[in-house]
């Protein structure tokens, strides 16, 4: 997967809170995969989710039922 550059330095900061399983199955992830930047994976897998989100939510001309039936979800 191609990483793109942030031009914009990045100035705000959120904290995480996790369980101790949670953490340990993190920090297996990154080890299995190989992950030394962890930061930029929850930056990567948070935005996508936002960016899915907002896909699924947008409006459309039709509603769910008529697009279940012409097979569009």
């Amino acid at each position: 997967m191609k990483t793109i550059k942030c031009v914009q330095p990045r100035k705000h900061k959120k904290t995480v809170s996790m369980s101790d399983s949670e953490k340990a199955a993190f920090e297996r992830y990154c080890q299995k995969y190989k992950i030394t930047n962890q930061s930029e994976l929850i930056r990567r897998v948070l935005l996508n989710h936002i960016y899915e989100q907002t896909i699924a939510d947008y409006p459309t001309l039709w509603s769910k039922q008529e697009l279940a039936k012409w097979g569009c979800l």
